[in-house]
């Protein structure tokens, strides 16, 4: 797999996960959350989508492994926190 393509899928989680964590809305707080979360998964679908109109990461560097773990640790922490 492509360093784009895993930082792009890592973005993606993270959104999917954070609107998921946020939704349905308690208060204006958790809708921003919410909405946020999901403008972050629609701007990720869209860049693995549209490959050749969106840029990123060409080779392994910091940000991709940084974005992948971090999607990996909030993943870990938002199932641990429903539990």
């Amino acid at each position: 797999m492509s360093p784009r393509r895993s930082f792009w899928i890592a973005i993606l989680a993270y959104g999917a996960l954070s609107a998921a964590a946020f939704l349905p809305p308690t208060d204006l707080p958790s809708t921003g959350g919410g909405i946020g979360g999901v403008l972050v998964a629609a701007s990720a679908g869209y860049a693995l989508l549209r490959r050749d109109r969106v840029g990123g990461p060409e080779e392994w560097n910091l940000a991709v492994l940084a974005a992948i773990v971090g999607a990996v640790l909030y993943a870990v922490v938002t199932v641990l926190g429903a539990v």
